[in-house]
């Protein structure tokens, strides 16, 4: 992934050829967003388990939107490489949770729904600038291109970014978010549940190899299908507004 953004850097501006300074730009921008994702993800984590009665987080400092406090940094760099990774896990003490079964539901979707926020509110900066910055100005000032084109990237990354993570994050898989869902809305001995939580791991496994493989890719088209409808909503709301 990290080649390439750094061997085919999408242009901003067609007038515009694109060198080696905009991949690096493009690379800058996907890395911000990655990290800033990831902690989007695993600080709603901690606020709302906080909220409902559970302080480990908080103690633990991750209770913030500091990548430094979240980020795995191999799971990162796997993120980068091969296009799937992790963060650290926020600790949650579910024992000390106000209502254990309705607020571990409420703590495991608090991560999909704040990277969905961000998608919504990112598509709309995006537009913003897509359709209010005007093009002779950035032709006629390369300093401004520079910032502007990095701004633009930024978003465009999150965009992708955060509805990928809330995407594959929902997935009913252990130890993911829509797996903690479920177990909160399912008996102990419930047998789907059982069947997840034993095989998850060769799910994951068999996930990443079909993804690699020359062949219909179940999860590929999971992410792409979703995730483009997900922004066409999202942009079809901002263009009531003029953006588009």
């Amino acid at each position: 992934m990290i080649f390439d953004i750094l061997n085919n850097p999408p242009a901003l501006i067609n007038s515009i050829i694109p060198t080696k300074a905009e991949g690096i730009l493009c690379l800058v921008a996907f890395v911000l967003a990655l990290l800033m994702a990831l902690s989007f993800h695993e600080y709603a984590h901690a606020y709302v388990a906080n909220k409902c009665g559970d302080n480990t987080a908080r103690l633990y400092g991750r209770m913030t939107v500091n990548p430094l406090k979240h980020v795995d940094f191999l799971g990162a760099a796997m993120l980068l490489i091969a296009g799937f990774g992790w963060a650290k896990p926020v600790p949650v003490n579910y024992y000390n949770l106000k209502n254990p079964r309705k607020d571990s539901a409420l703590v495991a979707s608090a991560g999909v729904i704040l990277n969905l926020i961000c998608a919504f509110v990112y598509t709309g900066l995006f537009l913003c600038i897509a359709t209010f910055v005007p093009a002779d100005i950035l032709v006629a000032n390369r300093f401004v291109y520079m910032i502007v084109y990095i701004i633009y990237f930024y978003l465009f990354y999150s965009v992708l970014l955060n509805i990928g993570l809330a995407l594959f994050n929902i997935l009913p898989l252990f130890p993911l978010d829509g797996y903690r869902i479920m177990e909160a809305y399912c008996k102990p001995s419930n047998k789907v549940l059982e069947f997840f939580r034993q095989y998850s791991l060769y799910i994951l496994l068999a996930v990443i190899l079909l993804d690699y493989l020359p062949i219909f890719s179940p999860f590929s088209w999971y992410v792409v299908t979703f995730r483009n409808m997900i922004i066409d909503l999202f942009m079809s709301f901002w263009g009531l507004f003029g953006l588009m």
